[in-house]
C-alpha cells in the first residue's frame, strides 16, 4: 500500500496502448542527451498531459472514455493510436497536431458524458487510525486522484485490496481465534494484536 498514493495501473486508451505521456526529456539527468526533435515532442505533450490529468481528476482514471457512445469512444481510440504513431516519427508538428486533436477529443467526451448525466468520481473515503498509521478505504479507487489531492495524510487503499486482506485473515490462526472469540463473546471486536516471535502457532493475546 503505498502512503498517500493509492494504487493504479498506468491508463490506457480505447486502443490497448499506454496512453502517451510527457516525459521530461530535457532532463539529461534522467534522459541523457537527446536529439531536439525529441525534446520538441515532448514539450508539445505537456498541454495534454494537463488535460488528461484534470480528466481523471473529475471522472476517474481512464474512466472519461466508458461514459461516452461507442461511436465517440471508437473515435478517441483512433485519436490516441494516431499521436502515439507521430511520437515514434519523432515529428514535433505532427505531435503537436495530434495532442491538439486529442485534447479536443477529451473536452468533447467531457461534455458528453455531462450532458449524459453521468457522476463524477467519488472522492468518499472511510478513514481508519491504527498503530499510528491513518488509512482510507476509498469507496471509488478509480477517483484517488482528487482524494490524494485532498488527503495526501492518508494511506490509501481501496476496498478490494481489505477483502483481499480479510480473506488471508480469515485462512490464519489470528482470524480463527477472532471467530472463536466473536463466537463466545457476542459484540466483541478486535481493538490490537500482539503476535509473538515464536509465529502463530502460539496463543494471541487481544
Amino acid at each position: 500500500m503505498a502512503k498517500g498514493t493509492g494504487r493504479t495501473v498506468g491508463p490506457k486508451g480505447s486502443s490497448g496502448r499506454a496512453r502517451p505521456k510527457r516525459q521530461k526529456k530535457a532532463d539529461r539527468l534522467l534522459h541523457g542527451k537527446l536529439s531536439a526533435e525529441e525534446i520538441q515532442c515532448d514539450y508539445a505533450l505537456a498541454p495534454f498531459d494537463r488535460e488528461s490529468e484534470a480528466m481523471d481528476a473529475k471522472w476517474g482514471v481512464d474512466r472519461l472514455v466508458e461514459l461516452v457512445s461507442p461511436e465517440t469512444a471508437g473515435k478517441w481510440g483512433s485519436a490516441m493510436a494516431k499521436l502515439s504513431d507521430a511520437i515514434m516519427q519523432n515529428d514535433p508538428a505532427v505531435v503537436s497536431a495530434r495532442a491538439a486533436v486529442c485534447i479536443r477529443g477529451l473536452r468533447a467526451m467531457d461534455e458528453e458524458a455531462t450532458l449524459a448525466g453521468a457522476a463524477p468520481s467519488s472522492d468518499e473515503v472511510w478513514e481508519a487510525y491504527v498503530d499510528g498509521e491513518l488509512y482510507g478505504i476509498m469507496r471509488d479507487a478509480r477517483g484517488w486522484k482528487r482524494i490524494r489531492e485532498k488527503r495526501p495524510d492518508l494511506t490509501l487503499v481501496t476496498l478490494r485490496e481489505v477483502a483481499i486482506a480479510l480473506e488471508a485473515w480469515k485462512a490464519s490462526k489470528a482470524g480463527e481465534y477472532e471467530r472463536l472469540i466473536k463466537e463466545t463473546f457476542e459484540g466483541a471486536e478486535v481493538v490490537g494484536i500482539k503476535i509473538e516471535k515464536k509465529g502463530m502457532e502460539d496463543e494471541i493475546p487481544f
